[in-house]
């Protein structure tokens, strides 16, 4: 047996002599399989917007990997600015969506950045501008758009002109690109519209529009010569240009992402992905199939079918033969009789039903639930998923903790080339922006899926942040934090704390105040505003100890205004009040830095960063102690000393 033979025989052949099977890649879905690349575009659409089941499979695949979009590399004010952009102005989480959920139908998605502007009509003769829409508003001009180039297209009357009643003619096209970052624009465009050049050494592609048709005919001239104004307000002019002489539309380099299924080398998609609707399209053939048919189960089997017939025969004549209740009633009074009955009980459930003569009921079918194949039906779409790459238990919401790192670990790796492709799609998208708007570039990408696993993760960078031994950005950027944000707001925090104390001290102060001077006037009076003056200071009794002062009245009390005083000398000055200051009632030392603060601001100032860095270190000091006895208590040792 030659090569050839042998292998014909060998491929899906008999395993005896004259023995042969069918091929079993030959089955009724290879019937319907798209070959080019416009019907596996216009299938791939019919299926993902028809077929529930992908769709939700996709959609949950991008709803889990598409996270927030952070930005490094950039200032605090760059970073907010860039971050209120994205998120704000453009949605970027609703952009990539959308062009995951493009390629994930399609298998390719067209990015490109609209920037707006806004078109002015100038006069060839005197240099007269005005806007489009003013120009088509106001009867003055006696506007008139004749289409074709754009050069020739805008006809109108200028009024400014001081020759004749004013020129009349084509006018020139200016427009004026637009700063406003609100009205930018990221752009989707279709599929169906695209075409792609590419070159198979290098492997390089360029992108065409095929303008459609509807559009063309809203920039060519219309019967009432006014034309579309909303469509030729934003048009640019080498689309008109474009349409004007029935040719495509070719984008300049750079200016279209692409996204695209990842294909294999060997196949020839000139530039195109293939989607992955096409790999899965046999078994998406095979659930529809067993959906057609349960649906016709449904439609023949769910509700029974119900029938009644008159009696079988009751008695025999006298020959024996038996009597048929035919012959004794008439077939249309009997159905007559029956549907009468059947209305009266519609109308009335609880009525009484009177029949001259004894009937039979029959009911047939009812038996759906033995016949749909539910069993088939949810192994094909388990199937299904699987071959999506999507886990059964994620997309019906049953995963369970303990199999969720392991899991969705394995989910994550499977479409880590979609997280790829998102953040350089987010590179592009920067530098487009970046480069309209002369703004800085960033480096901006999605942030990590974080999921159970990192828990304990979690809790380790904590302590070990307490300890010091990692930054405070380092471990609130993985728990979703922003460490400059929280530690603004803890400063926001402090300052109204702080507020609040010194208003409840000088309301309580007020209060005592005029308790004082309840019992004064209770006791007989103000001695002070008796006798027309000021009462003396009293001095302390013999043999009695003087007030205590605070620290900071004793320092001003000793300290001459007119010495200078050296920055190192405020320092020892600082830390020595502070340390004072520590351990007194908080209503003492918020009065004591009151009076500092009227005598020395910046003195205040270092008293109080003095007194911070005194708490830092204490706290620091305790969760570095407690993190001690913790490790100890697991290693089973007697904590430290």
């Amino acid at each position: 047996m030659s090569a050839g033979l042998r292998a014909q025989f060998l491929h899906f052949g008999g395993m005896g002599a004259g023995t042969h099977y069918p091929d079993p890649f030959l089955d009724v879905a290879s019937l319907a399989v798209p070959t080019n690349i416009r019907s596996v575009l216009a299938w791939c659409e019919y299926i993902f917007s028809m077929f529930g089941t992908y769709r939700t499979a996709m959609e949950r695949v991008i709803s889990y990997l598409v996270t927030d979009v952070e930005i490094n590399d950039a200032s605090d004010d760059e970073s907010e600015k860039w971050q209120s952009f994205l998120n704000d102005t453009l949605d970027v989480k609703g952009v990539i969506q959308t062009g995951l959920r493009g390629r994930a139908c399609y298998g390719n998605h067209f990015f490109s950045v609209v920037r707006p502007f806004v078109r002015f009509l100038v006069c060839p003769k005197c240099g007269y501008m005005v806007t489009l829409r003013e120009a088509h508003a106001q009867p003055v001009f006696a506007f008139r758009y004749a289409g074709g180039e754009p050069e020739s297209a805008f006809c109108a009357v200028c009024p400014a002109c001081k020759v004749g009643r004013g020129y009349s003619g084509p006018w020139h096209v200016k427009d004026e690109e637009s700063d406003d970052t609100r009205r930018l624009r990221v752009k989707s465009w279709n599929p169906h519209e695209i075409e792609i050049l590419h070159d198979v050494f290098t492997d390089e592609t360029a992108y065409i529009w095929r303008i459609p048709e509807d559009y063309k005919r809203q920039l060519r001239a219309s019967q009432d010569g006014r034309g579309n104004l909303f469509a030729l307000e934003r048009a640019p002019k080498e689309v008109m240009r474009a349409v004007a002489r029935n040719q495509v539309y070719r984008f300049h380099p750079d200016a279209v992402f692409h996204m695209k299924e990842p294909t294999l080398a060997g196949i020839h998609n000139r530039g195109w992905g293939l989607p992955r609707i096409l790999a899965n399209f046999r078994q998406i053939w095979y659930v529809q199939v067993l959906r057609r048919y349960n649906e016709a189960i449904a439609l023949d089997y769910v509700v029974p079918f119900r029938v009644i017939t008159p009696p079988p025969p009751a008695g025999r004549t006298g020959g024996g033969l038996p009597i048929d209740p035919m012959t004794l009633y008439n077939g249309a009074d009997f159905r007559a009789q029956v549907m009468s009955m059947i209305r009266r009980r519609r109308r009335d459930p609880a009525a009484l039903q009177v029949l001259p003569f004894p009937v039979n009921f029959q009911m047939f079918g009812a038996d759906a639930g033995r016949l749909a194949p539910r069993d088939l039906l949810d192994q094909a779409v388990e199937t299904l998923l699987n071959d999506a790459g999507t886990p059964v238990e994620l997309y019906r919401g049953t995963l369970q903790l303990q199999t969720a790192p392991t899991a969705l670990r394995l989910f994550e790796s499977t479409w880590h080339h979609l997280v790829h492709e998102v953040n350089t799609f987010l590179g592009w998208l920067v530098r487009q922006v970046a480069r309209i708007m002369s703004w800085e570039v960033v480096t901006c990408r999605l942030k990590r899926v974080t999921i159970a696993d990192n828990l304990e993760k979690q809790m380790m960078a904590a302590q070990l942040m307490m300890g010091q031994q990692l930054s405070g950005t380092t471990v609130l950027a993985e728990l979703g934090y922003n460490w400059k944000k929280e530690q603004r707001n803890l400063v926001e925090e402090a300052r109204f704390q702080n507020e609040l104390q010194n208003r409840l001290q000088e309301e309580m102060a007020q209060a005592g105040f005029a308790q004082q001077l309840a019992k004064g006037q209770a006791a007989g009076g103000d001695p002070a505003a008796e006798g027309g003056g000021a009462a003396p200071a009293q001095a302390p009794p013999a043999g009695g100890a003087a007030p205590a002062q605070g620290p900071v009245t004793a320092y001003l009390s000793q300290m001459s205004p007119n010495v200078p005083q050296t920055p190192q000398d405020m320092l020892a000055v600082a830390d020595s009040l502070a340390q004072e200051l520590l351990g007194l009632p908080d209503v003492i030392k918020n009065s004591e830095l009151r009076r500092l603060k009227q005598y020395n601001q910046a003195l205040h100032g270092m008293v109080r960063a003095r007194l911070e860095q005194i708490r830092r270190d204490t706290r620091a000091a305790a969760g570095n102690a407690a993190l001690a006895q913790l490790q100890a208590s697991r290693m089973g040792a007697a904590p430290p000393a």
